[in-house]
C-alpha cells in the first residue's frame, strides 16, 4: 500500500488579461494561483497461484487499484463542472510465466475526469474525458539456451474490445461528442 500527499504552495492558472492602450486585443497568460494539495493512495496484490497448489505454478493474478484527490482550484473547470476532482483507476491482470513461455490478459479501469485536452493547434481546451475499460493482451517466448538465449518474441494486442477514446464539452451530457477515437488492436511480432 502506498499513501502520498503533495502539498503546493502554488499552481499555474490562465487568467485572460486586457492589452493596454498602446495595443489591441487580448493576451493570455498564465499566473500562479493560491495552491493546495494533491493526495491519494494505492493498493497492488500480486498473488502466484503457486502458493495454493504446485500445478498451478507460473500462474498468478495482480490486483491494483488507486484514487486520488486534489483541493487545486482552477476557475474555467470550476465553472464547467462543480464536481470535486476524484479520480480512480484499477488494473487486473492474470498471468502464466514458465519454461520461456508468457501469457497474460490485463484490464485497466479509469473514471472520468476534466481534463486539459490539446486541439488542433496546440492550444489547451477543457474537455470532459469519458470513463474507460482497456483489454489487453501478450503472448511471449524467450529462448532458453543455445546460440539465441535471452531472445524473446511476442505478440501483444491494445484495446481488444475496441473501447473508444471520448471527449464531449465541457458543460454538457457525455452524448455531446466533440471527439472520437478508437486504437484497434496492434501486434508488435518481437522485441
Amino acid at each position: 500500500m502506498c499513501r502520498c500527499r503533495r502539498q503546493l504552495t502554488r499552481t499555474i492558472r490562465p487568467p485572460t488579461t486586457i492589452a493596454d492602450a498602446n495595443r489591441t486585443g487580448v493576451s493570455t497568460l498564465k499566473t500562479n494561483g493560491k495552491g493546495g494539495y494533491v493526495q491519494g493512495f494505492e493498493l497492488t496484490l500480486s498473488l502466484p497461484f503457486s502458493l495454493f497448489a504446485e500445478p498451478l505454478d507460473g500462474f498468478g493474478i495482480i490486483l491494483s487499484g488507486a484514487k486520488n484527490e486534489s483541493s487545486i482550484e482552477d476557475q474555467r473547470r470550476r465553472d464547467a463542472d462543480p464536481r470535486p476532482v476524484h479520480a480512480r483507476s484499477s488494473t487486473r491482470r492474470i498471468y502464466y510465466e514458465k519454461y520461456g513461455f508468457s501469457a497474460r490478459v490485463s484490464n485497466r479501469y479509469r473514471d472520468d475526469f476534466v481534463g486539459e485536452v490539446p486541439q488542433f493547434d496546440a492550444t489547451l481546451t477543457l474537455s470532459n474525458v469519458s470513463a474507460e475499460s482497456l483489454l489487453d493482451a501478450q503472448i511471449g517466448y524467450e529462448i532458453q539456451e543455445g546460440t539465441l538465449k535471452g531472445l524473446s518474441f511476442s505478440l501483444s494486442g491494445t484495446n481488444l474490445t475496441d473501447e473508444p477514446f471520448v471527449l464531449s464539452n465541457v458543460g454538457t451530457d457525455p452524448y455531446n461528442f466533440d471527439q472520437v477515437s478508437r486504437t484497434t488492436a496492434r501486434c508488435t511480432p518481437w522485441r
